[in-house]
């Protein structure tokens, strides 16, 4: 068994196992449930997709060609975005306002 693409979490690499699945190749997942110990190991090359010696090249192919019609990450729509404490302090404004209006109408 040879290593065909190392995956960021274990739902990366069941999706990539999938996919070479539906062209025919087996394989299996190595190391999704070591993700539990990041904290102590070391979190790069943990969640592995294997695959037999004589798929390897077709399996990187099909795996290439997926990546390459990925679209890229858009990284100005998470810049776009107001931060968590923003959201938060509005929040408790908009809450402030809410419960004053409230306690002050006469009943």
């Amino acid at each position: 068994m040879r290593s065909v693409f190392e995956a960021s979490t274990g739902l990366d690499a069941h999706m990539i196992l999938n996919l070479l699945q539906t062209y025919g190749i087996s394989g299996r997942i190595e190391g999704e449930y070591l993700q539990g110990g990041v904290g102590e190991l070391q979190a790069i090359g943990l969640v592995r997709v294997l695959v037999s010696e004589q798929d390897y090249a077709r399996a990187r192919e099909i795996i290439d060609e997926w990546e390459s019609i990925q679209p890229p990450m858009d990284r100005s729509r998470a810049e776009a975005r107001p931060s968590g404490s923003l959201m938060f302090i509005i929040g408790a404004i908009t809450g402030a306002v809410v419960m004053f209006w409230i306690l002050k109408r006469p009943l």
